[in-house]
């Protein structure tokens, strides 16, 4: 008999969670009935013992019988909790998996999203089709790459767009929160124009905003 019910760590999926529990539930009860069983068959066989045992031999047949079915349920049904732990298992391995991919998939998106505009712009519609199909196999690649994450995205763009003999032109993705994020990196702080007499109080003195500088990876 069983000494212990497999155990599974919070599948994130209701139904197979459910399923466990019910699975579980329902080997705790077997094993209490095998336990029962066994009891009564200890008592039957101290019984048969006694002169005037009468048909315990009968009774302690069936209760054997019943205690083998239980017992034959019980484990068929570890068998069954056995591959829900290993479905669950797997199913925690996936979203892992998932969880570690989706920032190069989130950021492939954005990439992808940027040299498709420079591609629809820069080219005839006839081989745009031919350009995004080289696109998705270059950026497949490059999801691998282990500068992926860490690399602005206008380089990213960039580099794919010179791979692909695409213009790249920063007023496609000017609006884009990634290219107003690296340009604001860009910009060094502006400085107090010397010509200006600073203010007579504690007030910090005033700054010019300066133009941000094109980003250099759109030279050459």
């Amino acid at each position: 008999m069983s000494e212990a019910l497999p155990s599974i760590s919070s599948p994130s999926d209701p139904a197979l969670a459910a399923a466990h529990a019910r699975a579980q539930q329902r080997l705790a009860m077997l094993h209490e009935l095998a336990e029962i069983g066994m009891r009564l068959a200890r008592r039957l066989d101290a019984q048969a013992e006694e002169p005037d045992a009468g048909d315990v031999g009968l009774v302690f047949a069936r209760v054997a019988r019943a205690v083998r079915q239980t017992l034959a349920l019980e484990a068929r049904l570890e068998a069954e909790l056995a591959g829900l732990t290993r479905q669950a298992a797997a199913e925690r391995e996936r979203a892992a998996e998932q969880a570690a991919r989706a920032p190069y998939y989130a950021r492939g998106r954005i990439v992808r999203r940027a040299v498709v505009r420079a591609i629809e712009a820069d080219t005839d519609d006839d081989d745009v089709e031919q350009l995004v199909d080289d696109l998705d196999e270059r950026l497949c690649d490059r999801e691998d790459d282990a500068d992926f994450l860490d690399r602005p995205i206008g380089e990213l763009v960039a580099s794919i767009c010179k791979d692909l003999g695409v213009r790249a032109d920063l007023s496609l993705w000017e609006d884009e929160a990634w290219a107003i994020a690296e340009a604001a990196a860009r910009t060094p702080p502006a400085a107090p124009d010397a010509a200006e007499p600073l203010a007579q109080t504690h007030d910090p003195p005033p700054i010019r905003p300066r133009a941000a500088p094109s980003p250099g990876w759109l030279s050459g």
